[in-house]
């Protein structure tokens, strides 16, 4: 079997996962932010005893500054151009959204999607599966967009190195939930 075929199964393999594991845990667990600390603590944990780690690469400091507005921009207007708004409270307190969203989700997508993802099949096919996989869990299609922008800005960003794209990631999400809370309106 050549590799090209390969990665795409495995890449493949790891959407069905992350998407089995994420939406049964939301199905058995009340709490959004309590079913993604199993699921993601589960799948980051998985990543990492296989031996996923971070490659290191050198890039123009332009990618990382194209990558870095993509990621930052990318979710919010992916959302705006499809007329999609948060319309819902946030489902659990700031203090365990910041936990889970802020790190377990951060570390474990990073390790997943990344580390193990990216390296095989490349940054935009990895940010195609990172966005279709959120529909396929929660139905909310229209935010696929700008989950693929969000997801391709940290690809470029990590071929700078991976602290960079994981301190964006780990940004990102945490002023989500400090915006979410502030506003009344989940961002997730």
């Amino acid at each position: 079997m050549n590799t090209t075929l390969m990665g795409a199964m495995l890449s493949l393999g790891v959407l069905g996962a992350v998407a089995v594991a994420e939406r049964t845990s939301r199905h058995r667990i009340r709490s959004r932010a309590r079913a993604w600390m199993v699921a993601y603590g589960l799948l980051g944990a998985a990543a990492l005893a296989l031996g996923v780690r971070p490659g290191t690469s050198d890039t123009c400091s332009a990618a990382v500054l194209v990558g870095a507005l993509v990621a930052i921009g990318g979710y919010p207007l992916g959302r705006r151009l499809v007329g999609d708004a948060p319309d819902k409270p946030p489902p659990d307190s700031l203090r365990l959204e910041l936990l889970v969203l802020g790190l377990v989700v951060v570390v474990a997508e990073e390790a997943i999607w990344g580390w193990l993802v990216e390296p095989i099949v490349g940054i935009p096919a990895t940010a195609a599966l990172f966005a279709i996989k959120h529909p396929l869990v929660d139905g909310r299609w229209r935010r696929t967009g700008g989950l693929f922008l969000f997801w391709l800005g940290l690809g470029l960003v990590r071929t700078a190195g991976w602290p960079f794209a994981l301190a964006i990631h780990l940004t990102l999400n945490t002023t989500g939930v400090v915006i979410g809370h502030r506003r009344g309106l989940d961002q997730f």
